[in-house]
């Protein structure tokens, strides 16, 4: 079963969509919303855990990735630099963050950091 939970705040918008690995209809699902998923969908068919991320430039759009093996959880964030899906990555793996609540407190601290518009200059 795909699950897709839209968070938008102040600071942030995001898309959380989990699914079950051995699901072939919600992986499907799950993996036609990523870009270029073909690696992706070979990784998580090995059901191992997994923590990997993505950026789109053109769309200003990061995704983050993570699996224990069973389950694989994707939180995309929309309209954010390179340097914020960065800080991100780092607040993330500073307090091990990789649940939905973990993740979604982790993302808010690291775009507090650096504001949505980038550093001032």
């Amino acid at each position: 079963m795909l699950q897709a939970e839209p968070l938008k705040s102040d600071a942030l918008t995001m898309l959380v969509s989990t699914a079950r690995i051995d699901e072939p209809q919600a992986m499907a699902a799950f993996l036609a919303s990523i870009p270029d998923s073909e690696e992706l969908a070979e990784l998580l068919g090995r059901k191992e855990p997994l923590n990997t991320r993505a950026y789109e430039d053109e769309k200003q759009t990061a995704r983050f990735v993570i699996s224990d093996g069973t389950t694989v959880t994707c939180f995309t964030i929309t309209d954010i630099t390179i340097d914020q899906a960065e800080m991100i990555t780092l607040e993330c793996e500073k307090s091990d963050a990789w649940s939905d609540s973990a993740f979604r407190e982790a993302a808010t601290r690291a775009l507090a950091a650096v504001p949505l518009n980038g550093p001032a200059t």
